[in-house]
Parts: C-alpha cells; sequence; structure tokens
C-alpha cells in the first residue's frame, strides 16, 4: 500500500535549493574566472606576487558584489513592487543585503588599502590617485551609513543616500579600470574597455549573489503568488541584462588579450599568461551552457516548478492567495503518497 509521507519545512526547503546547486557553479566559474583574470591583469602590470593577486582579486568581487547590489536594490526593483502584498519581501531582501554589504565594504577597505598603496607605487601620489582614494573613503563611509538605517522599505527604495552610494560604486569601478590601464601606459580606448569590462562583471556577480543568497531565500520564506511575480520580474530582468553581459565580457576580454599578446597563437600556447587567457575564454563559455541550461532546470524562482510569470497559471490562478496574501502551498508542511 502506498506509505504516507511528511516532508517538513526544512527537508523542502533543502530540496528547493538543491535546484540552485547550477546557479551556484555558475557564481563559481565567476570566481575562478575573475581569478584567473586579476592574475593576468596583474602579470601584464608588472607582477607583486600570488599574495597581492588574491588581494586584488577579492578588492574587486567585493566591489562587484556591492556595486551589483546596488543596482538590484534600486534598478531591479521597481516602485511597483513595494505593493502591500510584496512590501516586506522587499524590506526583507534589502536586510539581507545589508549583512552581505557590511562584509563587502569591510573587504574593500581592507584589500583597497593595499590596491591603492600598489597604485601610488606606480603612478605616483597624483591627484587622480589621491581622488581615487577619496571616493573608496566616502564609497565605504556612504555603504555604512546606508547598511545601519531601519527605514521603511519605501523611504531606503531610491533615496537620496541609497543612490548617491549607488553612483559612489560605479564611480569607483570606472576609476579602478582607468587606474588599471594606466598602471600600463593610459590608452583612451582601452580605458572605455576596460571599464565595460568590470562594469558588467560587477552587475554580474553583484546580481548573482543577491539572487542566490537574498532573492530565494526571502522568496521561500513568503511564496505568494504577488511576492513570486514580484520575484519573477525582477529576476527577469537580471536575466536580460546577463545576454547583454556574456558577450560584452567576452568581446572586452578578446580585445585585452589581442591588445597584450597579439593575435599570434605561439603567443597564448607558449606562455602562462597565454593559457590562462584561453582558460577564461572556456570559462565563459562554460557560463553560457549554464546560462542556458537555467531556466530549463527551473532553477530560478523560489516556488519549484515555477520559472517564467506564465507559469503561474494566469491571472484566476492562486486569486484568493493573491488577494490575502496567503502561500500557495502550506510552506509548513506538504503531504505526498508514494
Amino acid at each position: 500500500m502506498p506509505e504516507s509521507r511528511t516532508t517538513t519545512a526544512a527537508e523542502q526547503t533543502d530540496a528547493l535549493f538543491d535546484r540552485y546547486t547550477l546557479p551556484k557553479i555558475a557564481l563559481a566559474v565567476i570566481l575562478v574566472a575573475s581569478l584567473v583574470g586579476t592574475w593576468v591583469t596583474t602579470s601584464l602590470n608588472g607582477g607583486m606576487g600570488a599574495g597581492f593577486t588574491v588581494v586584488k582579486w577579492a578588492y574587486f568581487v567585493a566591489l562587484g558584489v556591492l556595486t551589483g547590489g546596488l543596482v538590484w536594490k534600486h534598478l531591479f526593483v521597481r516602485p511597483a513592487d513595494l505593493g502591500d502584498d510584496a512590501a516586506d519581501y522587499c524590506a526583507e531582501m534589502y536586510e539581507r543585503f545589508d549583512y552581505i554589504a557590511v562584509g563587502t565594504i569591510a573587504t574593500v577597505a581592507l584589500s583597497g588599502t593595499a590596491v591603492i598603496w600598489n597604485y601610488f607605487g606606480v603612478l605616483g601620489p597624483s591627484p587622480a590617485v589621491l581622488g581615487y582614494a577619496v571616493v573608496v573613503g566616502a564609497l565605504i563611509a556612504l555603504t555604512a551609513v546606508t547598511t545601519s538605517r531601519s527605514d521603511a522599505i519605501k523611504h531606503q527604495f531610491r533615496s537620496p543616500i541609497g543612490l548617491a552610494a549607488l553612483a559612489l560604486a560605479l564611480a569607483v569601478v570606472v576609476a579602478t579600470a582607468v587606474a588599471e590601464v594606466a598602471m600600463r601606459g593610459f590608452d583612451p580606448v582601452a580605458a572605455g574597455v576596460r571599464i565595460l569590462h568590470l562594469l558588467t562583471f560587477a552587475v554580474w556577480i553583484g546580481g548573482a549573489v543577491w539572487n542566490i543568497f537574498v532573492a530565494v531565500p526571502t522568496g521561500q520564506k513568503r511564496p505568494t503568488v504577488r511576492v513570486i511575480q514580484a520575484a519573477g520580474e525582477q529576476l527577469e530582468r537580471f536575466r536580460w541584462a546577463v545576454r547583454f553581459i556574456i558577450p560584452t565580457l567576452f568581446l572586452t576580454g578578446l580585445y585585452q588579450a589581442v591588445d597584450s599578446l597579439g593575435t599570434n597563437g605561439s603567443s597564448y600556447l607558449g606562455s602562462t599568461v597565454g593559457v590562462a587567457v584561453l582558460a577564461k575564454v572556456g570559462f565563459i563559455g562554460l557560463l553560457v551552457v549554464i546560462f542556458k541550461l537555467c531556466p530549463m532546470w527551473r532553477a530560478c524562482s523560489p516556488i519549484e516548478g515555477v520559472c517564467e510569470l506564465d507559469d503561474l497559471g494566469g491571472e484566476d490562478s492562486g486569486e484568493s492567495a493573491a488577494e490575502n496574501g496567503e502561500p500557495i502551498s502550506d510552506p509548513a508542511e506538504v503531504t505526498s503518497d508514494d
């Protein structure tokens, strides 16, 4: 006879997170690819050892997570998402991101000190480098203020101080790209390409961290139709951004590789730096595959089996639940028969 089986909320959550193995693999690939890329640029700029490469990589990642998170917080979230049925969801997401932001600004402060010192050593105590240090310090201070606020969600969303933090984060990313190019002799075209490369990296890694560690666990706690609609629309905005991010990262990375190593195949196969460049290209190809597979796995929604908004079944599906803010199914206990 069929045996009744009860799944607790904790077990259901664990099973749900298993569906996020693929996005987590993608995040790991992004991190490894960025580490390889950081080593390549550090080596081409004269090199300062593996330790400094890791420090600079940590700086880039922390800055990217912070910048991309602020982009999601103020751009991917829209005013319509702050309605009564999804306001608590957005408020909890903001709170979760604040905890992550505290770690990122600490990392930016610590690793940024070494990076700025390196810029001073190579470029000298110029007004540009001093200005860069001031902007980084302002970003750290302003982000610390925003993360310590406990205002209502409507006062945090696109607030002047929040938008100022976003603008400063973007400015630091742009200035970092310019400084990296200037270390080898400033070239405006190379600087523009590097700016695009770092900006797209920041939006991608920040969005990936937000989706996996902010949106998903928050949505799992509030599986109502309105919340899923808000979460799905925000995720779709990020997915559209990724459609442009992947080719931009590839093309800008390719330009930087050719600009540094040329087009001779032996330059890539005959040197460690060249092999690292080829490996990074392979990582980007792997990310393309993961991006294509992710919707097929339904690995993009806090609700199992729901990926596209149409999967909710139209306007009539869950109408009463949507009106009352009730979950689609009881998250505490699910009973099924084998």
